[in-house]
């Protein structure tokens, strides 16, 4: 494609150097990602200034700029768009560049507070009955048909999620299905994404260090839902499918004008789930829409794992898949590694891995444990450092001491700042002070620590990384592996079935 074409698109902007006959072959904002013919894009983030890295995408072969502060002393006479916003900007390029991709597909996106990961995968095994290859993007991975890549962001930037659309169209799928994290949406990673079907799980505190309130944390979350449909040029149905049950419901649902299906245990829901059961392996319950009342039995834990399998019946049913069907294929979920993931070596106490890193994330998986539980639980957990929001962490501890019989701390991803304070500030909420605990900087060490105070018939919660392939301390992602070195830990103690 040439420059020129997509500089057109632009009413406003400024060019220096010539645009006549300079192919673009790719666009990127990561220097390290350029190859020849590419058009870079100087992104100004919260860390990284990409009109830093203009000099060096030239030498890798970027030939066409797009900036927004001069960079003529790094590029020389290469031909340089300036425009106001780089983002919104690389957006508009993305979706002509690639040929208006999502337009052309089923793009299912799920926004919320927790939930998303677990919600993207059920839907992601009900759609196998269409019998198609689908893409999934979210926390663990992006995935494409069966290729999985390692992703950092819950949503990644616009390039990969139209690279990702573009992928899928190439193996013969139609279906992406997204978790729209808040950042994606107020910071622009989802601009002129069409969606045919938008989820909402839930509302809890979490993210207030960019958002600040609960309320533009939740107006974040509901452009979403503001934005379903707006710009399509074709005829797909638009669909909001909600939880009846949160707070936010009418403020989403005012949002929206699309159809809007809701769900949740309340008499006014659309799918609605009563008469709820749990055995400690699975969950029952009678699922109701429009008068019809039919038994469900998933493999899942928790009232929290309910409401996922009512969005995720109705993204289902929009899709033309029967209730009925997709209760009789649930009842065969395999879960969500990182979610509630039993780890079963033979020990004479259960061990739980699971990606609660927020109090209600926490609180949902302990209230959980509690009703199963038969000797104490004991919960190991810490909490993101660096420009994450701090202001949980009191509320973390309150919940971690009231519901737990002993509570290791350790470090999560600490980043820069240092584990002590992590551990005081979470600390700080603790009003149980009957529950005793420990602090165990070395995750690892942390684990092993556990298992050594485990008793039979005890629970053993690791929260707070699920699958996250890394940790991060201080700038360096570190690999490692929840599973794994749980798994190991147990192995060293002789349980190996």
């Amino acid at each position: 494609m040439f420059a020129k074409e997509l500089a057109d698109l632009l009413v406003i902007k400024r060019v220096e150097g010539s645009l006549e006959n300079i192919v673009v072959d790719k666009l990127a904002q990561d220097s390290r990602k350029v190859v020849p013919n590419t058009m870079f894009f100087c992104i100004e983030g919260v860390t990284v200034d990409g009109h830093l890295f203009a000099g060096k995408a030239k030498e890798l072969g970027a030939n066409v700029f797009v900036a927004s502060k001069p960079i003529k002393e790094q590029v020389g006479d290469s031909p340089v768009i300036y425009v106001k916003d780089v983002t919104r900007v690389m957006t508009l390029f993305a979706n002509h560049f690639y040929g208006y991709p999502s337009e052309n597909l089923n793009m299912i996106g799920v926004t919320g507070t927790n939930g998303k990961t677990t919600v993207t995968h059920m839907v992601d095994y009900l759609l196998e009955e269409l019998g198609k290859p689908t893409a999934l993007i979210g926390t663990m991975y992006r995935k494409i048909g069966e290729e999985r890549i390692e992703t950092r962001n819950t949503t990644p930037e616009i390039l990969t999620v139209h690279e990702t659309l573009q992928k899928v169209k190439e193996i013969g799928g139609d279906t992406c299905i997204m978790e729209v994290s808040s950042h994606a949406l107020q910071l622009g990673r989802v601009w002129g994404i069409d969606y045919n079907v938008a989820v909402f799980t839930n509302l809890t505190h979490e993210h207030l260090d960019l958002h600040k309130t609960m309320e533009n944390y939740a107006h974040a979350k509901s452009l979403l839902f503001s934005q379903l449909g707006n710009h399509s040029k074709n005829e797909k149905p638009r669909v909001a499918i909600l939880n009846r049950d949160q707070e936010y419901f009418g403020q989403f649902a005012y949002s929206t004008s699309a159809e809007i299906i809701s769900y949740g245990f309340s008499e006014e829901a659309d799918i609605r789930a009563t008469e709820i059961e749990s055995n400690g392996a699975m969950t029952t319950f009678v699922v109701t829409v429009n008068g019809e009342k039919i038994p469900v039995m998933v493999p899942m834990i928790g009232l929290f794992n309910v409401y996922n399998v009512l969005a995720a019946f109705g993204v289902a049913m929009v899709n033309g898949i029967p209730l009925r069907k997709a209760i009789e294929k649930i009842a065969k979920f395999p879960g969500v590694g990182g979610r509630m993931q039993l780890i079963q070596k033979g020990q004479p106490f259960q061990v739980i891995i699971d990606f609660a890193h927020t109090p209600d994330g926490l609180e949902n998986v302990l209230s959980t444990l509690e009703e199963v539980k038969i000797n104490r639980v004991i919960t190991i957990m810490g909490h993101s450092g660096g420009n994450r929001d701090s202001s949980m962490r009191p509320e973390l501890g309150e919940i971690a001491f009231e519901k737990s019989d002993y509570v290791i701390l350790t470090a999560d991803n600490p980043r820069q700042e240092s584990l002590e304070k992590i551990y005081s500030e979470i600390v700080s909420g603790r009003k149980n002070e009957n529950t005793p605990y420990e602090c165990v900087d070395d995750r690892k060490q942390a684990i092993e620590r556990a298992l050594e105070l485990a008793q039979e018939g005890d629970i053993l919660l690791f929260a707070g990384k699920g699958v996250e392939p890394y940790q991060v301390i201080g700038e360096e992602y570190i690999p490692y592996n929840e599973v794994e070195t749980v798994v190991q830990a147990l192995e060293k103690l002789g349980y190996k079935n």
